[in-house]
């Protein structure tokens, strides 16, 4: 804190904690003048940073905390001028005073506190610790709590915190700053999904997605769809199980509660931001052009190269390169302190990458507080609506973990470069025949997908205290999501035309609704001001119901109606149109309760239960507890830790809870009824009648996903409060893994059974600290890293009933038979590539792979694991500096220890294909010299570690102190993906590395983008 202390090298440290410059420092330990080029720093108690000419007086003092300990280094200025010192070791000062001044004490870690001089010779000053970081109010389950209180692992990010890029997704806000949150695009379509995932996956065939609560509101990813990023005040994140416990089946992989803009009181304010953005493509695959892919065939004297006269760039001509976004942001907030309100409108357009793609969201948003019955009763009410108009690449693509192979652009790269786009009449030029395949140009423009969404979110919440300190609430929301997709392919479109189809129209729709009711009730006391108790009881209750419909015809005479006449295609008449319909339903009820306990600030205990039931399970298993116990001890309170200067801050966390997780599908458990398809009887010439049966093995004894969760932390601050950090390991065990395994016949009536067997282990230690490194009255530079170690398990796939050695995934995509990439085995962590070791290429161009099993020839017993598509460590650190009016920010983030499948090489980066087929290949593929066909090897998995300048800020805001129309003015640029530094060959390591198949950058993947941003935010 800065005390009196006899070492001076500690002293200056901590010195240097305040607002004191290296010269003072310097002047501090040795106590003496001494000169620095032209400048002589004098002794402490002389020492005066200005004169300034006027009448003063001198006047000296003490500066002290309130335990009489000195404060050294205590800046004091007399107010509105630069004149000023700082006290010295033993908290003494001397200034000339002017007469009738204000003089302006501040100290890091300390309340700011103002003294108006009147004529005293002395002044004992004793400052306040500002426990602002303790205080800090943090958003839990039901509930919040104090900062310094919180005795499990979460971490806090408010809206100053946020990044400073452009964001699709509100995640994105907080993407590398939370320790042990993994925010993956996967790519830079603006129609693409973000995946999120907490500490690891957890699951193998369920949801590895955080719980998402929005004011109150239990959702999912899909939930933030429904407010603008602009919106958010603070994403706090739950990330063990003695926090999530409380939630439940859906708190096993974490929970993110986001809290939105609330009401303000007073003159209505009225707020605009704004920013236009542009992007480029950051990286490209290098092909062959029309004149190498010709000179190579000559080479060669291969008659599969054709040379059709076209020298178009297929893939660049994909690319909307005049692509520009835009966003608008208004709101305003208002309100007589009875009632308050809040209403924001939001406006997205977003060009995609690829031509004739694009994405236009409309968000709205109102909140409404009101308070009566001398506040003892409080109302409120939150709607926020979204609705957005997709156009999106209708394409026939194969994903890995919901990234999608895009077919346009593999055709793009494989596509013999000399076929025309177009031919002279402007139409689009195919061949409808051979290896070439379609024009892919053509394909974005012939096939249509145009989606509609709307999502709803409302929710109303009445509270009454009863007495001091009890209150009771009631809570009421409701999520609504629709969708529409009108998915178009004309009738000369390739496909089409060369199955003699005619054109294919597709509607589908669905509409998705989940309703919440909650009743809680809380109460907080204070024994003499040292035991500090607070209860919660409550009750939930949450429906789901889930609707879809899909219908699809062909063979129609024009295409001028598109999906708007799906009856008029001949593929009805003839009984082959397709139709099909469904309808969920789930329910969850809840019972909860929570105790915390807080002595003096120094000793935290908290416990939760939770009694939950949903249908989703066995008649069995319907029921589950879930308990949590955690406790924390606030060290740098105790007698004992007054002597050192090193912490300001030291608590110490422990924690344990047991949550849960739900499969996606509601009726996994239960014998579902279908219909057959029919089948053609030839003995008496007609259908058989399709009937209804059984899909699937009923299992009673389905049970919830278990997941044990122990987490052992820290909170420190040093330095005055200028470094503060939290550091955390956790140990997560997921027990009853729900898959499926094989079943016995002819008790059951099918060979496999969903049911509960496997066990899965995540370990890892996180660090986060926050540092003031500089900070002056005009300059300042705060540092915020993040670290996080991540090692997964499988440590069970078996029991005494079910068996599985392994489970092999994900076959690579033909051309060829690659094999599959991946194994899920035993012992083994999941996202584990497995295939032939690759020793190099013998000099006829064939494979050397290693032999595994020592027998002669190849066999699928030389496979072995050979890599893992899963980061080990993550790290983040933003730096933002501020020069008076000036803001500079940039972001680094990284992943390391994992690896890469660079899919597109298996393809493209080898001689076989231009050689058998006449497609074409990466121009590397002419210096590798491989003849065999591709098989999964080593061959093909690059080291994935990269450091990325991930976005870079630069602002200036313009202040109008007497303008009565604008309170204030900032612009900004912004660029992102500046630069990486990698090792990796493809286009980016930077892929999705969340679920089971983790660490694919895709032969057809989407362009990875670099964006410029100029913005502008206006306060009326």
């Amino acid at each position: 804190m800065g005390k009196k202390s006899e070492g001076k090298t500690r002293k200056c440290l901590t010195l240097l904690g305040g607002r004191t410059s290296l010269l003072l420092c310097l002047s501090l330990m040795f106590q003496s003048s001494y000169a620095a080029g032209d400048s002589t720093v004098p002794e402490m108690g002389n020492m005066e940073i200005h004169q300034i000419a006027q009448q003063s007086s001198t006047i000296k003092g003490v500066v002290k905390d309130q335990k009489g300990e000195p404060l050294i280094g205590v800046s004091i200025v007399v107010k509105g001028t630069t004149n000023g010192t700082a006290s010295d070791f033993d908290g003494n000062f001397t200034l000339d005073v002017p007469d009738n001044s204000t003089l302006v004490f501040s100290f890091i870690g300390f309340k700011p506190q103002e003294v108006r001089y009147t004529g005293q010779k002395t002044l004992n000053i004793v400052l306040a610790e500002d426990s602002e970081t303790l205080d800090e109010v943090v958003v839990v389950g039901y509930g919040s709590q104090k900062k310094g209180e919180i005795t499990s692992s979460v971490t806090s990010v408010k809206a100053s915190d946020f990044n400073k890029a452009p964001v699709v997704n509100p995640m994105q806000l907080v993407e590398g700053r939370v320790a042990g949150l993994t925010v993956s695009r996967g790519s830079t379509d603006p129609n693409g999904e973000v995946k999120v995932q907490m500490r690891g996956a957890s699951s193998l065939k369920g949801s590895n997605e955080p719980l998402v609560i929005i004011d109150g509101m239990p959702g999912n990813m899909t939930s933030l769809n429904a407010i603008a990023p602009e919106d958010i005040e603070a994403i706090d994140v739950l990330k063990d199980g003695s926090a999530a416990a409380i939630y439940g089946t859906r708190g096993n992989n974490g929970v993110i509660i986001v809290s939105t803009r609330r009401p303000q009181a007073g003159t209505t304010q009225v707020d605009y931001s704004g920013y236009i953005m542009h992007e480029a493509v950051y990286k490209r695959p290098e092909i062959l052009n029309g004149d190498e892919f010709v000179a190579y065939g000559k080479e060669t004297n291969n008659a599969n190269i054709r040379d059709f006269g076209g020298r178009d760039n297929h893939y660049d001509a994909l690319l909307n390169k005049s692509n520009f976004t835009h966003v608008h942001n208004l709101t305003a907030t208002g309100g007589n302190g009875k009632t308050n309100y809040r209403a924001s409108l939001n406006y997205k357009k977003n060009d995609g990458m690829i031509r004739n793609t694009s994405r236009e969201t409309i968000n709205g948003s109102i909140a409404v507080n009101h308070r009566a019955f001398d506040d003892k009763l409080q109302l409120s009410f939150n709607l926020a609506n979204s609705f957005v108009k997709v156009d999106a690449v209708s394409d026939d693509v194969d994903k890995v973990g919901d990234i999608p192979n895009y077919g346009i652009l593999y055709q793009a790269i494989r596509i013999n470069p000399t076929m025309p786009i177009y031919k002279e009449d402007g139409s689009f030029w195919e061949t409808y025949s051979g290896y070439e395949d379609f024009n892919p140009v053509a394909r974005i423009y012939q096939r249509t997908k145009k989606k509609e969404f709307k999502n709803l979110l409302a929710n109303f919440k009445a509270q009454y205290e009863i007495i001091p300190g009890l209150t009771a609430a009631a809570f009421f929301a409701m999520e609504k999501n629709d969708a529409l997709t009108n998915d178009y392919s004309m009738r000369e479109e390739y496909s089409q035309y060369k199955d003699g189809t005619n054109g294919r129209a597709k509607k589908e729709y669905y509409q998705n609704t989940n309703r919440t009711t909650e009743w809680t009730a809380n109460y907080n006391t204070s024994i003499n001001g040292v035991h500090n108790i607070t209860g919660l009881l409550g009750y939930s209750y949450q429906d789901f119901e889930y609707e879809q419909f899909s219908a699809e015809n062909k063979n129609f005479l024009t295409d001028v109606f598109g999906t708007n006449n799906l009856e008029a295609g001949g593929y009805l008449k003839d009984g082959k149109a397709e139709m099909k319909s469904k309808k969920e339903t789930s329910k969850l009820i809840a019972f909860f309760a929570r105790a915390n306990y807080n002595y003096d600030g120094k000793y935290m205990a908290s416990a939760s239960i939770r009694r939950e039931g949903s249908t989703k399970f066995g008649a069995n298993n319907k029921w589950a507890w879930f308990p949590s116990v955690s406790a924390g001890w606030m060290i740098s309170r105790e007698d004992f830790m007054e002597s050192q200067e090193v912490f300001d801050v030291l608590k110490f966390r422990a924690g344990f809870g047991i949550t849960g997780s739900l499969p996606t599908d509601p009726y996994m458990s239960l014998a579902t009824y279908g219909t057959g398809a029919g089948a053609w009887n030839a003995y008496t010439g007609s259908w058989l009648t399709a009937t209804y049966g059984p899909n699937i093995n009923p299992n009673p004894d389905l049970k919830w996903e278990k997941n044990e969760s122990l987490n052992i932390g820290f909170d420190f601050g040093l330095l005055g409060g200028r470094l503060n950090g939290t550091i955390d390991w956790y140990s997560r065990t997921t027990r009853d893994l729900i898959s499926s395994y094989n079943a016995q016949q002819p008790s059951l009536i099918y060979n496999t059974i969903t049911t509960n067997v496997g066990t899965m282990r995540n370990r890892g230690i996180e660090l986060a600290l926050n540092a003031e490194v500089v900070k002056t009255k005009d300059f300042s530079y705060t540092a915020n890293f993040t670290f996080s170690y991540e090692n997964n398990k499988l440590t069970s796939l078996s029991n005494d009933v079910y068996k599985s050695s392994y489970e092999d995934q994900y076959d690579l995509p033909s051309p060829g038979n690659p094999g599959k990439a991946y194994r899920l085995q035993e012992g083994q962590p999941i996202a584990s590539f497995f295939g032939y070791v690759c020793d190099g290429i013998n000099p006829d161009g064939t494979w050397n792979l290693r032999d595994i099993d020592g027998k002669e020839g190849l066999s699928d017993a030389d496979r072995t694991f050979i890599g893992n598509g899963l980061p080990k460590f993550k790290a983040g650190l933003q730096n933002t500096f501020t020069y008076k009016n000036f803001d500079f920010s940039f972001f680094l983030r990284g992943m390391f220890d994992y690896d890469v499948l660079n899919e597109g090489a298996i393809y493209f980066g080898t001689t076989v294909n231009i050689d058998q087929s006449g497609t074409n290949v990466y121009k590397d593929a002419l210096k590798n010299k491989v003849t065999e066909q591709p098989l999964f090897s080593s061959y093909y998995l690059e080291k994935g570690n990269f450091l990325k300048i991930d976005n870079v800020t630069l602002g200036y805001t313009f202040n109008f102190k007497n303008n009565k129309y604008v309170r204030n003015l900032r612009i900004y640029g912004n660029v992102t993906n500046l630069a990486t530094i990698t090792g990796y060959s493809g286009l980016t390591p930077d892929v999705n590395v969340t679920g089971l198949q983790a660490g694919i950058e895709k032969r057809g993947s989407y362009p990875t983008t670099r964006t410029f941003t100029f913005g502008v935010n206006f306060g009326f």
